[in-house]
C-alpha cells in the first residue's frame, strides 16, 4: 500500500510541542519525523521522541480494561471486557456519591499529554458529580504566582526573536535536555555576536555548550538578581525613564534590594567578586538583552521570590524595551482561547473543596469529612513522580480504596488500581496544541486507530458519564465540537485561526507579529496597566533559604534528562538502557566518602529511603548529589528519588519544592 503523510503533534510535555510527520503504511504507524514545514520543529526531534515508535508500539501498552485480582502495588490482574468493567466501576462510585458525596472522589491528572482535549470533558465530569478539585501545582505554581503579580499573565518575547539578542542568560534552563528547539535560535543568536551565558548549579550540557557558565549556590538566585539589582541602582545604569512611563511599585522594591550588599550577595550565592563585575558590566551594556529562565530554580519553597527577583530585575534595566529583549519564562498567557467555555460546558456544582497534588500522601492518608474513597488518575504516573513517596505509596495500599487508572503502560501506579481502563496515544486521537514556550497553534489528527481497544481521555469520561446515568449533553460532546468551542474568541490574535483553517494547514501562527514587544506593544494585564515589582510577599528578606551545616547532608537535585520526560520513556529500552538508578557525586566527594564507582548506596532522609549506584561526575560541584528525575520503581526496590522529595509547598502558589532536599548517603 502507498504510505500516507498526518500531521500531528508531540504530546509531551516540553516546551517545543513538535510538529510531527507520520508515516503510515497498511494501518500502521512506520515512521514519525519533525515536520520539516514547522518553522520551530524544522524537520528535526528531540532523542526520546525519536525513539516514539518504540513506545507506541511498546509491550507494557494497556489495551484492553484489567481488574485487580491480586496485591496492589503486583502485576496480577484479569482482563475484562468495557461493559463489565466500567458497569462494576460505575456502580462503586454512584454508590460513594450516594453515602460520602462527591467530594470523596478525587481525580489525579497533569501533563502526561499535553493535548488541550485530555482535560475537557473530564473537567466537566469531575465538575458535575462536585468532586474534590484538583489543585494542579506540581509544575510551575510558583512561577506563575509571580508573573501574574508582575505581569499579570504569563507572557515572554517571542522565542522567533532570539537572534536578535546581543546578551541572553539562560538562568536554571538547560535547553539541551528540555527545549532542544531553541539551540539553533541560541546558535543563530551567536553566530550574530550574542554572548550566551548560563546560572546554573550544575555543568549541564548546556553550561558546556556556551559562553560563560556562572556556578550559583542552589537556591540563592533570588539573591543574585537582588544584588544585581542594589549595584545598578547604586551604579545609576537602571533605564529609569522606562521605570517612570511602565513600573509600580519601584522605591518598595528599591528597599528590598537595598539590603544585597554586595559582601552578602557574593556570601549566599558562590560567585567571586570578578565573576559578579563582569556579568553585572553585560548586564549594564548589552542590549537587546534576555532572561531566560527555567522551572527548576522556582521548585522550592522561595521559588515564587525568586522568579519575582528576576523579573524585576529585566524590567529595571528596561530588557522589555528592546525587540528580543525582556524576561521568557513562559507564553501560556499568549492564547486568548475559550477556556471556560471548554471547561465549564453547561453544568457547573458549586464549589467544593480543594486538594493541592503537591500533597497526595496526605490526602490519601490523614484527609477526612469524607476520606478520599476513590481516586481516578489519568495523563500521570503519581506513584513515581508525587513527592513524599512513601505516604503516597501508604496511601494507594489502602484496601478501601477504589482506585482507578486510564493509561497507556502498565505504570507504577497502574499496579496498585483495582482498574486499569486502556488510553490511546496522541497520534491515536484528535487533539489541539498549544505550547508554552512558542505561539503556534497545531490541530493533530488520528493517524491511525488506537491499538486494541485503547481509547483517548474524553471517550473514557464518555463512557463513564452513560455508565453513571449522566445524561448531560455537554458531557458527550464531540471532539471536533470541543476544538470549534476552544477557538470561539473574538480575540485578534486568533483571528483566521478556526477548525476550517486548521484542517487546511494544521500549523497556524498567533495572529501577534514575531517583533512585538510584550507589555510595550500590548496591554498590560495588571489591575492598573503597569509591571509591578513591589514585593508581594510579606517577609521581604526571605528570599534565600539557610543551607545545612553538617558536612555529612548533601543537597539533593533532581532535574529533567534529556531520555525522558518525567517517567515517560523510562520503560523504554531504546531510550534509557538500564532500569539502574544513578548518583552522581563530585570525585572528591566520593573520595572523602570512600565509595567506589558503580557502588549500591542507600540515600535517605527524615522521608524515605532508596538506593542507587553511586558514579563521579563533574555535573555537580562538592556538596551536591544529582539523581535525573525520573525512574520507575523496579529499579530500587519499589522506590526511586521522590521517597528523598519533601511536599511541602512553596511559600506563594503553593508550588511543589523537589529541589529542597537534603539527604545522608551510606554504603
Amino acid at each position: 500500500m502507498a504510505v500516507r503523510m498526518v500531521h500531528a503533534v508531540c504530546p509531551h510535555d516540553c516546551y517545543d510541542a513538535c510538529g510531527l510527520e507520520v508515516s503510515v503504511e497498511d494501518g500502521q504507524v512506520t515512521a514519525i519525523h519533525g515536520d520539516p514545514d514547522h518553522p520551530i520543529t524544522n524537520g528535526f526531534l528531540c532523542f526520546k521522541v525519536n525513539h516514539y515508535l518504540d513506545r507506541l508500539y511498546h509491550s507494557d501498552r494497556v489495551t484492553q480494561p484489567l481488574k485487580r485480582v491480586g496485591p496492589k502495588g503486583g502485576d496480577q490482574f484479569r482482563p475484562v471486557s468495557w461493559d463489565e468493567a466500567l458497569s462494576e466501576v460505575g456502580t462503586k462510585l454512584n454508590r460513594i456519591l450516594a453515602e460520602s458525596g462527591g467530594e470523596a472522589i478525587l481525580p489525579y491528572t497533569f501533563a502526561g499529554n499535553e493535548g488541550l482535549l485530555s482535560h475537557s470533558l473530564s473537567e466537566r465530569f469531575f465538575r458535575k458529580i462536585g468532586a474534590s478539585r484538583l489543585q494542579r501545582t506540581i509544575c510551575t505554581a510558583a512561577a506563575d504566582a509571580a508573573l501574574n503579580w508582575v505581569y499579570g499573565t504569563a507572557m515572554g518575547p517571542d522565542p522567533e526573536t532570539l537572534p536578535l539578542t546581543k546578551f541572553v542568560i539562560l538562568w536554571g534552563s538547560n535547553p539541551m535536555a528540555t527545549n532542544i528547539h531553541e539551540i539553533p535560535l541560541l546558535d543563530e543568536a551567536r553566530r550574530r555576536g550574542a554572548e550566551i551565558w548560563t546560572i546554573d548549579p550544575l555543568k549541564t550540557a548546556t553550561a558546556k555548550r556556551y559562553d560563560h557558565h556562572v556556578t550559583i549556590q542552589p537556591g540563592s538566585d533570588g539573591a543574585l538578581a537582588l544584588g544585581l539589582a542594589r549595584a545598578i541602582l547604586e551604579r545609576q545604569t537602571a533605564d529609569m525613564a522606562f521605570i517612570r512611563d511602565y513600573v509600580t511599585g519601584f522605591e518598595q522594591f528599591r528597599a528590598v534590594a537595598d539590603s544585597w550588599t554586595l559582601d552578602r550577595t557574593l556570601a549566599t550565592t558562590g560567585l567571586t567578586r570578578s565573576q559578579f563585575g563582569e556579568l553585572l558590566e553585560r548586564l549594564e551594556s548589552s542590549r537587546p538583552l534576555l532572561f531566560r529562565t527555567g522551572w527548576g530554580l522556582q521548585r522550592r519553597r522561595t521559588g515564587a521570590q525568586a522568579v519575582w527577583a528576576i523579573s524585576a530585575l529585566s524590567i529595571i534595566l528596561g530588557a522589555p524595551r528592546h525587540r528580543g529583549g525582556g524576561h521568557l519564562v513562559s507564553n501560556s498567557g499568549a492564547f486568548p482561547l475559550n477556556w471556560a467555555g471548554l471547561w465549564s460546558g453547561g453544568s457547573l456544582h458549586p464549589t467544593t473543596r480543594s486538594v493541592n497534588m503537591v500533597q497526595l500522601g496526605e490526602a490519601l492518608t490523614a484527609l477526612s469529612d469524607p476520606p478520599i474513597r476513590s481516586l481516578i488518575v489519568y495523563g500521570s504516573n503519581p506513584a513515581v513522580t508525587a513527592p513524599q513517596q512513601q505516604k503516597v505509596l501508604e496511601g494507594l495500599r489502602r484496601p478501601d480504596l477504589l482506585t482507578i487508572v486510564h493509561e497507556q503502560m502498565m505504570t507504577d501506579t497502574a499496579r496498585y488500581a483495582d482498574w486499569v481502563f486502556p488510553a490511546c496515544m496522541s497520534v491515536e486521537a484528535l487533539d489541539l496544541y498549544i505550547s508554552y514556550w512558542h505561539r503556534y497553534v497545531q490541530l493533530s489528527l488520528p493517524a491511525v486507530a488506537p491499538l486494541g481497544e485503547s481509547v483517548s481521555n474524553n471517550e473514557f469520561f464518555r463512557r463513564l458519564a452513560k455508565t453513571m446515568g449522566l445524561t448531560d449533553p455537554e458531557l458527550q460532546e464531540s471532539d471536533e465540537g470541543l476544538i470549534r468551542t476552544l477557538l470561539q474568541s473574538n480575540h485578534p490574535w486568533l483571528e483566521g485561526i478556526s477548525w476550517d483553517a486548521l484542517v487546511q494547514h494544521p500549523v497556524q501562527k498567533l495572529k501577534l507579529p514575531t517583533d512585538t514587544r510584550p507589555y510595550v506593544d500590548t496591554a498590560i494585564p495588571t489591575r492598573d496597566e503597569r509591571l509591578h515589582i513591589e514585593p508581594f510577599f510579606a517577609d521581604a528578606g526571605r528570599i534565600w533559604q539557610d543551607q545545612s551545616s553538617s558536612p555529612d547532608e548533601f543537597q539533593l537535585l533532581s532535574p529533567a534528562r534529556r531520555e525522558t520526560i518525567k517517567s515517560s520513556y523510562a520503560n523504554v529500552r531504546s531510550v534509557m538502557k538500564t532500569s539502574t538508578p544513578e548518583l552522581l557525586m563530585h570525585p572528591e566527594d566520593l573520595r572523602r566518602l570512600r565509595l567506589q564507582p558503580g557502588q549500591w548506596v542507600s540515600v535517605y532522609n527524615a522521608f524515605g529511603e532508596t538506593r542507587m549506584v553511586v558514579q563521579p561526575s563533574e555535573v555537580p560541584p562538592r556538596g551536591i548529589v544529582v539523581s535525573y528525575a525520573v525512574h520507575w520503581n523496579d529499579g530500587a526496590d519499589g522506590s526511586n528519588v521522590n521517597q528523598l522529595t519533601s511536599a511541602t509547598l512553596s511559600d506563594y502558589g503553593q508550588g511543589a519544592t523537589f529541589y529542597d532536599a537534603w539527604v545522608r548517603i551510606r554504603s
